[in-house]
């Protein structure tokens, strides 16, 4: 029983003092701090143009996997957070717009009158489904400076500010 005892406090010692790594974005102008947590669902473009969407994952210092797919820190384009509801919200936004803009060309080739008025609300209705990318805005590498640390210089760096 005792040896039980020692094995949990160690197990529970090891998780609590355990370094997480977290990316850390800082404005180049304003010098405001933005940090990303493991297992956030972000969206992040590299210089090469790459998309990707998924769960955030630092494996060190210099690499984190997004997806699955390993980038470096400083092929790093642009991150935002890409919450999983709004991506659904989104979508459904986007395509209700388009099946009243079909409904209207549906009607317009019926002679109806009403066909105009269904295209305006199909084409406002999908262009809301645009704007609400841009609720999360990007963090881009001409504003932003990307770094990795440790969250233990986390609670160091905001005593230091």
């Amino acid at each position: 029983m005792k040896t039980l005892i020692y094995v949990v406090v160690f197990l529970a010692s090891f998780t609590a003092f355990s370094q997480q790594k977290v990316i850390e974005i800082t404005n180049i102008k304003t010098g405001e701090v933005k940090y990303f947590d493991e297992n956030q669902r972000v969206k992040i473009r590299t210089l090469d143009e790459k998309k990707i969407i998924g769960n955030l994952k630092i494996t060190d210092s210099l690499n984190f996997t997004v997806n699955d797919q390993s980038v470096k820190i400083d092929s790093l384009k642009s991150i935002k957070l890409q919450p999983k509801a709004l991506a659904t919200v989104k979508t459904v936004v986007f395509v209700t717009g388009l099946a009243i803009v079909g409904a209207s060309l549906v009607a317009a080739s019926g002679g109806s009158d009403s066909a105009f008025l269904l295209f305006t609300i199909g084409s406002g209705v999908t262009i809301g489904a645009g704007l609400l990318e841009g609720i999360n805005g990007n963090n881009s590498n001409n504003k932003w400076t990307f770094k990795i640390i440790d969250t233990s210089l986390k609670g160091e760096l905001a005593k230091q500010k």
